[in-house]
């Protein structure tokens, strides 16, 4: 990636992460950062990933619209997927689901320091 700018290295975990090399994924997110506040290293991220992959194997994130300013960009998205197994303790529905979110990125240089995100419940 040549790009260091919010969105780009956004682009890149989300694409890297639905292909499912989360080693690549990892290497854009600083060892030290915020999710949702708590600090997070690039184990956390990975487990996150792998529940949310558990309970929604075709999960697909399909962002709409991002605007950035200088280190934070502000992304509106898609999330689809069907619910098949466990999703953080909520058993499986087999039901086909699509939510809208947004969230709000802070990178420095090029790796993700701080994540916020908010998403309609499914």
């Amino acid at each position: 990636m040549t790009s260091h700018s919010p969105a780009e290295v956004v682009r890149a975990i989300n694409a890297l992460r639905a292909t499912g090399d989360f080693d690549a994924a990892l290497r854009h997110i600083d060892p030290h950062s915020l999710d949702q506040g708590v600090a997070s290293d690039r184990a956390q991220w990975r487990r996150k990933w792998e529940g949310i992959l558990a309970g929604v194997p075709d999960f697909t994130v399909t962002t709409l619209h991002s605007v950035e300013n200088g280190e934070w960009v502000a992304n509106r998205y898609r999330i689809t997927g069907t619910h098949t197994g466990d999703f953080f303790g909520q058993p499986p529905t087999g039901k086909r689901f699509e939510v809208m979110g947004m969230d709000m990125v802070r990178v420095v240089d090029g790796l993700l320091v701080e994540h916020w995100v908010v998403a309609e419940p499914f």
